[in-house]
C-alpha cells in the first residue's frame, strides 16, 4: 500500500514570499493543520503548521511578514511510492503531522497526514475484523441478565455480618 493511494491530491500550497496572513487564511477556509511552501518555480522550500501561524500572528500582528520567515525548513518529504506504514514510521520518530509527497524535482504532488494514515488504519483494521468475524461480537444480553441475577441471589443468601470492634460490647435484642 502506497502513500499515492491515500494522500491529498493536489496539494494546496503557499509561496514562500505571501504575507504569512494570507496562509493563515488558506488554512483557516481550507481547515488545513499544515501548508507546504514553495518557491517562484514551485519547489518545495518548508513547511507551515497551524500552530506556527499562530505564533506568528501573535509575535507580527499586523506587520507584513512572508510565510518564509515563518515555515519550518529544512522539510522532511518522501516520495509516492513510500508504504503507507514506512510512512507513518517516519512521521512518528520525526514527530511529524504531516509528510509531503514529492516528484523528483521537488515539485509538491500531495501531503499524507496523521489523520489520512489513521483514515487508513481504521479501513484496515475494520476489514481484517469483518474477516475474521470479530467486528461485533458481543455477550448475549441474557448472558449478562442471567449473571446478574445469580450475584443478587448470591448476595441475598449470605447475609452481611458487622465487623467486630476491639473492646465493643454486643448489644443483646429483646431483653
Amino acid at each position: 500500500m502506497q502513500v499515492r493511494k491515500y494522500m491529498s491530491a493536489p496539494a494546496i500550497t503557499v509561496r514562500a514570499d505571501a504575507d504569512y496572513r494570507t496562509a493563515f487564511d488558506v488554512m483557516r477556509e481550507r481547515d488545513l493543520h499544515h501548508l507546504p511552501v514553495v518557491d517562484a518555480a514551485e519547489h518545495l522550500v518548508g513547511i507551515v503548521a497551524l500552530r506556527d501561524m499562530l505564533v506568528a500572528a501573535t509575535r507580527y500582528q499586523n506587520a507584513p511578514v512572508e510565510i518564509g520567515e515563518v515555515m519550518r525548513r529544512p522539510v522532511i518529504s518522501t516520495q509516492a511510492d513510500l508504504q503507507v506504514v514506512e510512512a507513518a514510521r517516519l512521521m512518528r520518530s520525526r514527530k511529524i503531522g504531516c509528510l509531503p509527497i514529492v516528484n523528483t524535482e521537488m515539485n509538491v504532488l500531495g501531503v499524507i497526514t496523521e489523520s489520512d494514515l489513521l483514515e487508513v488504519f481504521v479501513r484496515m483494521l475494520s476489514s481484517t475484523a469483518r474477516r475474521t468475524g470479530t467486528a461485533k461480537r458481543k455477550v448475549a444480553p441474557a448472558k449478562h441478565k442471567a449473571a446478574s441475577a445469580k450475584r443478587k441471589a448470591a448476595k441475598k443468601k449470605s447475609p452481611r455480618k458487622a465487623p467486630k470492634r476491639a473492646g465493643a460490647k454486643r448489644s443483646v435484642r429483646g431483653r
